[in-house]
């Protein structure tokens, strides 16, 4: 395995911890307005992981990855309709898949560019 695929998978660790840590949170609902839009924030997280996941070159089927990426959507959903301080908002769900069609979209891209990653 190629050594960029270690710092790949690295980054995309990194990344599901932050994303899960800002998901449970408590954040001041000032500092969220004044973030990029809500959904267009879990529309570009979800990219990214989306990406990165593709990009790890994990042995795994593509659908298990997409599906899989879906359902850490809508486990942190979940999650959050079980705390006093966030909620479950179907928009956000809806954003993470959005997100997860566009990672996709851009890792397929990136692999007709360049056949050999």
């Amino acid at each position: 395995m190629h050594k960029s695929t270690y710092f790949i998978r690295l980054v995309l660790l990194i990344s599901l911890i932050v994303t899960s840590i800002f998901s449970f949170i408590q954040i001041d609902q000032n500092l969220a307005k004044i973030l990029i839009q809500d959904k267009l924030l879990h529309a570009a997280v979800f990219s990214l992981i989306t990406f990165l996941a593709y990009a790890s070159k994990f042995d795994v089927n593509r659908i298990t990855i997409f599906i899989g990426l879906i359902l850490y959507g809508l486990l942190i959903e979940i999650t959050q309709n079980y705390l006093s301080y966030r909620s479950f908002e179907l928009y956000d769900l809806l954003s993470d898949i959005v997100g997860v069609a566009i990672g996709y979209s851009a890792w397929k891209f990136l692999k007709k560019l360049h056949p050999d990653y």
